[in-house]
């Protein structure tokens, strides 16, 4: 079976006056005004063609209609959601430095309406039992289990009463509960991990340290992360693939020069094949190398840059820009060796 992964989907003010033009130039679909479906058409068909996809929702939803906010603490349109669905995504995380920018009520909301829609969550929770139940996923007859955790809260403090509402890095918890999900019948364990050092292309030694932990537990079979807006590199410890930043996956954060990386992107689709031993052991592991639209054109939108730049037809300065884009995603995705340990980056 595949799963994919993407990086943050982080809602922007741009990101929202995109969706309410592309709410009046693609009515179908739109909501409260605003269409965030042709934002990440780009992208949708290689996300559905996975078992599984997964994402990762930055900031909390807003009440339906709004008020929305933007940085440095977000509240943002529901309409996302519906849309998210539509692109492919079976489930998104929710632990990250802004879970709780509007408080229990946010944290609450966003996974009301995630469920609603259909999207499996975890990494925030409403109870504490919900806390403790691990997210298992069933396709084609394999149980799958999605653990989050984020770095920390921007300064806030989890709700009061309520320590569990988000999940907070702490090896040997994630190790726990790394090993309660097996004990509920998940045949494979993906854990989300939010950190990093924001703009740096090279994982940190938080992320270095998590990662090797659960890599060698033999409890965990996959590990990706988010949170530092670029491409990190994607490693492999022992037989578990580390995909250490997938970058974010819609956004508006590419404007200012010393940021000029977050522009690139990357999802990746890792697949397991059941072994021998009755264990799903990864197979195949493959990265595809995608950017925002530069704020030089006239929409904001996801582009699929191995499509993009395989069309002869592209040339001049858009071609460069691309290109570049391209290369510098690549650079990052290899820079620990990924190639020489089976990685596959999708080429024009």
């Amino acid at each position: 079976m595949t799963i994919a992964v993407a990086g943050d989907v982080l809602l922007h003010e741009g990101v929202v006056t995109q969706a309410r033009a592309d709410a009046k130039t693609n009515p179908a679909g739109a909501t409260n005004g605003m269409n965030f479906r042709p934002m990440l058409a780009p992208v949708a068909s290689y996300l559905s063609k996975a078992d599984l996809a997964f994402c990762n929702l930055e900031t909390p939803l807003a009440p339906a209609g709004g008020p929305y906010t933007g940085y440095p603490t977000f509240s943002v349109p529901q309409d996302i959601v519906p849309a998210l669905k539509d692109a492919g995504f079976d489930a998104c995380t929710t632990a990250s430095n802004h879970t709780v920018d509007k408080g229990f009520d946010g944290l609450k909301r966003t996974l009301d309406v995630l469920d609603a829609n259909g999207i499996r969550h975890a990494g925030s929770s409403r109870t504490e039992q919900e806390r403790n139940t691990p997210t298992i996923m069933e396709v084609k007859g394999v149980k799958v289990a999605l653990l989050a955790y984020g770095y920390g809260l921007n300064g806030f403090s989890t709700p009061a009463g309520k320590p569990w509402a988000v999940n907070l890095i702490d090896i040997p918890t994630m190790l726990a509960d790394a090993k309660a999900a097996r004990a509920a019948g998940a045949q494979i364990v993906a854990v989300a991990v939010h950190a990093g050092d924001e703009y740096v292309q090279l994982p940190n030694a938080q992320q270095r340290s998590v990662a090797t932990a659960l890599a060698q537990s033999g409890l965990v079979d996959l590990i990706y992360g988010h949170h530092v807006h670029v491409v990190q590199p994607i490693d492999k410890i022992g037989d578990v693939w580390v995909a250490y930043g997938m970058g974010n996956l819609i956004h508006k954060q590419h404007t200012a020069a010393a940021r000029a990386a977050t522009q690139a992107e990357a999802l990746a689709t890792f697949t397991f094949t059941e072994g021998a031993d009755g264990r799903f052991h990864a197979t195949a592991a493959e990265a595809r190398p995608v950017a925002m639209a530069s704020t030089t054109e006239p929409l904001l939108h996801t582009i699929d840059l191995p499509t993009l730049l395989a069309d002869k037809s592209l040339t001049g300065a858009r071609r460069t820009a691309y290109q570049a884009v391209y290369d510098r995603s690549v650079k990052a995705l290899l820079a620990l060796g990924a190639d020489t340990k089976g990685l596959t980056v999708v080429k024009p």
